[in-house]
């Protein structure tokens, strides 16, 4: 056998390289497809919401909890033990108080996000965008002020929280509160020159001190109102709507123990 049978020619070695190039390049290709086929998911990821933020009586939590415990411990018992009618009174009755506890205590609440206010009153809702807020007071209760332009003209409508309550009594502790915060041991006027422990204090506890839970979630909503729209914030009037399973929880039990007393 010749040399030159044995050793490859230049362009034998071209040919081979460019086979080698192109089956990487194929290969390189087929493992990004999985990425390429994903890609555009992956580029844009959707924006992330923020959790709205919840305002709700504490007590009234409390409230529904124990008493769902202490219904459903009797109607356990009234199911185990009980045969008779005065039996079947006796659950309807706990069956009509848990669906007023239910939609009094647990149901109220209100949820502020960026895009609107949403009240949850105990029969119905109020889905409020914030462009339709005017202002938010507190009386009894949260006052949410509200107007919006229609065709036939400038409309206004008040809306009113239940979860959010203030009684007179609440308001005039708190102010006593933080006058006593401002005076020494026992209420007596410190010397002149030295702070109290109240005065010690920043700024924004001292303030939080002198009102109530209600007046802070007032403050706080307040802020939503004052800043600029969010993008994507819808706009018009405000939405109401009942809530059927409240209004069922309340008559069904209702009718049930109605027709128990007549039999």
């Amino acid at each position: 056998m010749s040399a030159s049978e044995g050793t490859p020619s230049p362009a034998d070695q071209a040919g081979e390289n460019a086979q080698a190039s192109a089956a990487s390049a194929a290969s390189a290709a087929s493992a990004a497809s999985p990425a390429s086929q994903n890609g555009q998911a992956a580029a844009a990821p959707a924006p992330a919401v923020a959790k709205p933020e919840l305002f709700r009586s504490p007590m009234a939590l409390v409230i529904w909890w124990v008493w769902a415990v202490f219904a459903a411990a009797n109607l356990i018992d009234i199911a185990v033990q009980g045969r008779d009618h005065f039996s079947a009174v006796v659950a309807a009755s706990l069956v009509l108080i848990t669906g007023v506890t239910y939609v009094a205590a647990f149901r109220p609440r209100v949820l502020a996000d960026a895009l609107s206010l949403r009240i949850v009153n105990p029969l119905r809702n109020h889905q409020i965008p914030w462009a339709a807020v005017d202002r938010v007071d507190l009386g009894d209760s949260l006052e949410v002020h509200c107007s919006w332009q229609e065709a036939g003209g400038p409309k206004s409508k008040k809306l009113y929280g239940w979860a959010v309550h203030s009684p007179r009594r609440s308001r005039l502790r708190a102010e006593l509160r933080a006058q006593r915060g401002q005076r020494g041991p026992l209420g007596r006027p410190t010397r002149p020159g030295q702070p109290t422990g109240y005065a010690r204090m920043p700024e924004q506890a001292q303030t939080a001190l002198g009102r109530t839970d209600a007046e802070n979630i007032v403050s706080m909503l307040e802020k939503y109102t004052s800043g600029a729209p969010a993008d994507g914030a819808p706009a018009g009037p405000p939405v109401s709507s009942w809530h059927w399973p409240s209004v069922a929880a309340l008559l069904l039990p209702a009718v049930l123990l109605t027709v128990l007393a007549l039999a």
